[in-house]
């Protein structure tokens, strides 16, 4: 599927409740290659946060998320049912990945604001609703060695 042209829809624009969460999924529709690891099915949430502070209180600024379909992706406003994880980002952190040109410059950049979290410059993080294994299984472990948030070293199984 890597080599394959993948297509990508935003679902409910209008849904968003901020500009930044509209200008990142408008982003992510333009660079569906960015899920071309993940497994048919695969959905996880996207959660922005303007601060530490409102992440530790669980108040975030918007929510949405993205479901890997046969052939791309779809994007769609709220939580998901049954997500596989949550990936949380400051608004800092946004503003600078919808920056980037490709797959890998994202997943780097991605990976250094999980790596290196700094309230001033951005980070992330991930709250896993699914065994460590099996969201490995599912392709996540692929992007997360790519992002460097596994070390090369770290085993990535696949059955």
């Amino acid at each position: 599927m890597l080599d394959e042209e993948l297509s990508s829809k935003v679902i409910n624009q209008e849904h968003y409740a901020t500009e930044i969460a509209q200008q990142y999924t408008k982003f992510l529709s333009q660079y569906p290659e960015i899920f071309s690891d993940l497994d048919e099915g695969s959905v996880f949430d996207f959660a922005l946060y303007e601060t530490l502070e409102s992440y530790d209180k669980g108040s975030n600024m918007d929510v949405f998320h993205v479901l890997r379909s046969q052939n791309g992706i779809e994007i769609k406003a709220g939580n998901a049912k049954g997500a596989d994880l949550e990936l949380s980002l400051s608004v800092r952190a946004v503003e600078k990945l919808i920056k980037t040109q490709n797959k890998e410059e994202y997943a780097q950049l991605l990976g250094s604001f999980y790596n290196d979290p700094e309230e001033e410059n951005g980070w992330i993080d991930f709250t896993l609703h699914k065994r460590t294994q099996v969201l490995i299984d599912m392709g996540y472990g692929r992007f997360a060695q790519t992002a460097g948030i596994l070390e090369d070293d770290d085993k990535i199984y696949r059955i």
